[in-house]
């Protein structure tokens, strides 16, 4: 009977820790490291009663089900790179961008998609003026500030 117990709690752990690629909470993480507590300390006071196996077992299987379920309600970040590269375009970004000949209209998409807000001073359209920026992009740029 015991070793169906400790076999349950072991397929339990490993089907809460196995998480899928597209899931978008941390349930996986927090099984993980709920398990891995909970055994740690299950052990700990199962050794203090003369059972630390079942103890670990015990706490583990606890431990990764209450972490699971405080993973479901943690959201992960976005991890699209193109969506971070876009929330982070610079002034200096698109500067860069101008030097290595990436079109304007290619410019304005990524301006457009990150939807920034540029609030442009006279220094830094005299700036973008004499790095080559265009004049659409800093149109561009001066519309998503609004």
């Amino acid at each position: 009977m015991k070793r169906y117990f400790y076999l349950f709690c072991i397929l339990v752990f490993a089907l809460a820790v196995c998480g899928c690629a597209t899931n978008k909470t941390r349930v996986a993480e927090g099984a993980g490291i709920g398990g891995t507590v909970g055994a740690i300390a299950g052990g700990i006071i199962g050794f203090q009663s003369g059972h630390p196996i079942q103890g670990a077992a015990i706490g583990g299987a606890i431990g990764a089900g209450t972490g699971a379920v405080v993973g479901a309600q943690i959201k992960k970040p976005a991890q699209d790179a193109s969506s971070q590269a876009a929330e982070q375009l610079t002034m200096q970004q698109i500067v860069d961008l101008t030097k290595q000949g990436v079109s304007g209209d290619e410019i304005i998409a990524k301006i457009k998609a990150a939807n920034p807000k540029y609030t442009l001073t006279a220094d830094d359209l005299d700036y973008l003026h004499k790095q080559g920026v265009s004049q659409r992009v800093i149109e561009a740029m001066q519309v998503s500030g609004k």
